[in-house]
């Protein structure tokens, strides 16, 4: 008996780890909002970094989204919403790269709009290849310019020089 009542003891205490371990949204935090991995905690002094950074920028970070969708607008035709948006900042990420694995080859043309203090360079190309054409840079503006693939996918590069700042890009295929 004393083994039987060890293991079930044993399983109780595993049990009530794996319970203790679960994390749920953080009182006090609105829903919707990030919380930081327990498995990957940050350091305080990149979160607080963070955190100057984001207080920083030309407006809220919950409301990028809603931004992008005005400062790129949708022409109305498939594929020409904002596929990216989002910020940068020498505490969070100067540098952000995204594979558009599925986008089709072709012609697109582009818009992104950046506000803030900061320079944005943008460089896109096919998958796994230099960029093609020259790098795009934004200051607190929208610029509109073509990239075009000979294959399936596309590489988007956004890199930050200076103080944080918002973006949006779109696409819309030519032709």
């Amino acid at each position: 008996m004393g083994m039987r009542r060890a293991a079930t003891i044993g399983l109780i205490l595993v049990a009530g780890v794996a319970l203790a371990g679960c994390t749920g949204e953080p009182s006090g935090s609105p829903a919707g909002s990030p919380s930081p991995s327990a498995s990957t905690p940050a350091p305080t002094a990149g979160a607080d970094g963070a955190d100057a950074d984001e207080a920083l920028l030309p407006i809220p970070v919950d409301e990028i989204r809603d931004w992008a969708e005005t400062a790129v607008p949708s022409t109305g035709a498939d594929g020409s919403s904002p596929i990216l948006s989002g910020w940068l900042s020498e505490h969070t990420s100067a540098h952000h790269t995204t594979d558009l694995k599925s986008q089709e080859a072709g012609a697109y043309q582009a818009q992104l709009a950046c506000r803030g203090e900061g320079i944005l360079t943008l460089t896109a190309g096919q998958l796994d290849e230099e960029p093609s054409a020259e790098p795009i840079v934004c200051e607190n503006e929208t610029i509109a310019f073509d990239i075009t693939t000979e294959a399936t996918g596309m590489q988007i590069v956004l890199d930050l020089e200076g103080a944080p700042t918002i973006y949006a890009l779109s696409l819309q295929r030519m032709g």
